[in-house]
């Protein structure tokens, strides 16, 4: 028997990410596991691509990724 202050509870790997635009500098939320294209919500400009599993980040969004932790 397990007692409850040992049952852990996994986080998941998948997040929200922010990153910012590099053509209007518009900063973006995005789902890492997203199943569309991201476009930026100013200009419209394409800022990762669906995979099938995680997105591939383009070069129209800015080197600095966030993670965001919501706890």
């Amino acid at each position: 028997m397990v007692k409850k202050e040992r049952v852990f509870i996994p986080k998941p790997k998948s997040a929200f990410l922010s990153g910012t635009c590099v053509k209007c500098g518009t900063e973006n939320v995005f789902y890492s596991n997203s199943a569309r294209e991201v476009k930026c919500k100013q200009c419209g400009e394409i800022l990762a691509t669906n995979t099938g599993g995680r997105v591939e980040l383009t070069d129209s969004l800015s080197q600095e990724i966030k993670r965001l932790d919501f706890a």
